[in-house]
């Protein structure tokens, strides 16, 4: 007789896109660690299921992937016009984590944010405490271990595969580039929050990444490079006249849904970013490289090159503000 997992439901923490893949790919290698004792049922992730092949399908974001009564649910809010659905997420995340307080055989766990509280996923007294119940709710931010997600995270990466619509575009985008050039590079312009985020420490004009991609180019002469510039704010074409760039198709303006750009960053050959888990994350999903950038007097270098990615960058001494 199979043994029943436990589950935890990690009913709501994490931030946007990128930090919500972050902590997902956390709770999926601490399943992956632990196989056939636990599962993770992942609220927090809903928002984002419907850009990805895998969650699209499995919308209640279950992992080991099966069928879960929450998949009625997670389609029914799916269905809402938008304000609406943002309402009815945010009540129903924390309704079922107080659920998790008051369930015969269930328990609920709440990390306080602001005091910087977390929990290690490799802790032995973690999976204890986990196992000590049918049901565990889990709320709060930082749950990881980057340990594990060492070790399982070449498991993981195929279930980021962007939904086909999103994937269509933006493979044939980067392909008829690759098609012209020997090198692809992605270039991460994240400039809207970042004026005011980490005290506009990361904010670069884009002025500045033109700079940086003329540093590039000298790092490769004779190399036919191309540079894919990702932004959520319109990119002023004039301001790289001259330059091999192209940008995104998920960039204001220019047609497309700004998730390509995740996308399209995850299918270059590097991705050069200030601190970002939505530049960490692609370069996950695509297993490339991440390039530094920190400040603005900045001079670009190979050996500034995170060659292991969103694991690199959580060590990193100035990346790891952001992906933690």
């Amino acid at each position: 007789m199979a043994t029943r997992r436990h589950s935890v439901i990690y009913t709501h923490g994490g931030g946007r896109l990128g930090n919500q893949i972050v902590r997902f790919a956390h709770w999926m290698a601490w399943v992956e660690e632990h196989a056939g004792q636990v599962e993770v049922v992942n609220p927090s992730f809903w928002p984002y299921s419907e850009l990805f092949a895998t969650w699209r399908e499995q919308p209640a974001c279950v992992y080991p992937l099966r069928a879960h009564t929450l998949d009625r649910v997670a389609g029914w809010e799916q269905g809402l016009a938008p304000k609406w659905r943002q309402r009815f997420h945010w009540r129903f995340q924390r309704v079922l984590h107080a659920v998790g307080r008051v369930s015969p055989g269930w328990q609920a766990v709440a990390l306080n944010d602001p005091t910087g509280e977390s929990v290690d996923l490799q802790s032995a007294e973690f999976l204890a405490r986990v196992t000590s119940r049918r049901v565990t709710t889990c709320a709060g931010w930082k749950y990881s271990s980057w340990d594990l997600l060492g070790r399982h995270q070449d498991k993981l990466r195929p279930l980021f595969r962007p939904a086909p619509e999103y994937a269509q575009r933006s493979t044939d985008f980067i392909g008829d580039l690759r098609r012209r050039h020997d090198l692809v590079i992605g270039v991460l312009a994240r400039q809207s929050d970042y004026r005011e985020w980490h005290d506009g420490d990361f904010f670069f004009p884009t002025t500045q990444y033109a700079q940086w991609i003329r540093q590039v180019l000298d790092l490769h002469p004779g190399r036919n490079v191309a540079f894919v510039v990702a932004s959520e704010e319109k990119q002023d074409a004039t301001l790289f006249a001259g330059l091999p760039v192209h940008q995104a198709t998920g960039n204001p303006g220019v047609g497309g849904h700004w998730f390509e750009n995740w996308a399209e960053l995850a299918l270059c050959d590097l991705v050069i970013s200030a601190p970002s888990t939505f530049s960490a994350t692609a370069a996950f999903h695509g297993a490339v490289p991440l390039w530094p950038v920190v400040a603005g007097d900045q001079r670009m270098a190979l050996d500034q090159i995170i060659p292991e990615g969103m694991a690199g960058a959580a060590r990193h001494p100035v990346f790891s503000e952001s992906v933690k």
